[in-house]
């Protein structure tokens, strides 16, 4: 059964909203798999949720465990928290990938 992006995030939020504590993208990608073609990788899943969040304001947390339903203040600070945490590690990469192509290509810097 061929279902469209936007169905697939619903089914993807209605599987956050109904799991017991976190679940990992590939326990919801084993899941969507069980009743549709989700997408190529987990990858696919983790943007979806992004996409959630970022675009229809679904209260979806995640952790080093894997994606929760927000429904305290606690969860909120829990999600808010670990996405703050990783802030200076993604500002590292992108120092680093910026400091390696000005290194190769001097005359044309970023």
């Amino acid at each position: 059964m061929l279902m469209d992006k936007e169905t697939i995030k619903n089914e993807i939020q209605e599987i956050i909203t109904n799991a017991d504590g976190e679940i990992t993208s590939d326990e919801i990608y084993d899941s969507l798999q069980a009743r549709v073609d989700p997408g190529r990788t987990q990858e696919t899943i983790r943007t979806y949720v992004r996409e959630l969040v970022n675009d229809s304001s679904a209260l979806i947390g995640s952790s080093s465990n894997g994606y929760f339903k927000i429904s305290t203040k606690k969860d909120a600070l829990r999600a808010i928290q670990y996405i703050e945490n990783r802030i200076p590690e993604l500002e590292e990469r992108v120092s680093n990938l910026r400091e390696s192509w000005n290194n190769e290509n001097p005359e044309d810097s970023i």
